[in-house]
């Protein structure tokens, strides 16, 4: 017997492009909700979605004087949507314009594994003791780990270093009389590579109010490009884990190195 969906096929005369076309247009709108999720952009995302879906509606009813005056706002109001998502347009962009990204999509259809990081196991078993220790202390911490996207455009502040992720280091980096604990600690690779790092701040008023000024660092570098920060507050001693602006605490020290190992390993 035949196939229900390809009878279904059939009759709509649904080619393989139109299911390519469709599929396509799936991904580009879910990278770009992805990219605008939980910023004041979201609106304006939901609202461009409902007009178009309307302009199409008004289209099919054959409402020429709407139709026109819709197709008009889309036409003239290219340019202004490309200054009001400027800064989520220009990070697709990056991410998409990415080796590792590319590589990664095409190893993907083919059923392959993504890209392996060059982060060791040690590095992230490094991380994860400082944090518990720093934790247990209640020291104020902002780690920014670097992963395909270059930083350079968002981070050309602090003291550049060429240090080996360990322990010790660290912990005498975050030490509250230390010189170099303001700031943020920027990893790549195995290697810190520059501290006391000044961070774009996030100014979405969803942040709740009681977060300070270190999670809404890391949460405004997380807007705009794909690295991991973790942060622990002075007050309370949580970690929170904070990538593409998102947001989780870790609640046992054992969920930060399996988090770490899943986005890095």
């Amino acid at each position: 017997m035949c196939n229900p969906v390809f009878l279904l096929l059939f009759f709509l005369k649904i080619s393989f492009i139109d299911i390519l076309d469709i599929f396509l247009v799936a991904i580009i709108l879910l990278q770009v909700y992805r990219l605008v999720y939980n910023t004041a952009a979201l609106n304006i995302f939901y609202g461009i979605i409902a007009t178009f879906i309307f302009w199409k509606i008004v289209e099919m009813y054959e409402m020429k004087l709407l139709s026109i005056v819709i197709s008009a706002f889309f036409k003239g109001g290219f340019l202004a949507l490309i200054i009001l998502f400027q800064p989520e347009i220009r990070k697709f962009l990056l991410i998409v314009g990415s080796r590792i990204f590319l590589k990664k999509f095409v190893l993907s259809l083919f059923g392959k594994s993504g890209i392996t990081s060059s982060i060791k196991t040690e590095t992230i078993d490094s991380i994860v003791k400082a944090c518990a220790i720093l934790s247990g202390d209640k020291t104020g911490v902002l780690i920014v780990i670097q992963l395909h996207q270059d930083l350079k455009e968002f981070i050309q502040n602090g003291d550049e270093m060429d240090a080996k992720v360990n322990i010790p280091i660290l912990e005498s980096i975050f030490y509250k009389n230390s010189p170099l604990h303001d700031g943020a600690v920027v990893v790549i690779g195995n290697k810190i590579v520059r501290t006391r790092a000044i961070l774009p701040v996030s100014y979405n008023k969803e942040i709740p109010s009681r977060l300070g000024l270190r999670h809404r660092a890391a949460i405004g570098l997380s807007e705009k490009t794909d690295a991991i920060c973790l942060v622990i507050s002075e007050e309370t001693g949580y970690i929170s884990y904070i990538k593409d602006q998102n947001r989780i605490v870790i609640t046992n020290i054992n969920n930060l190195k399996m988090k770490l190992e899943e986005d890095l390993l």
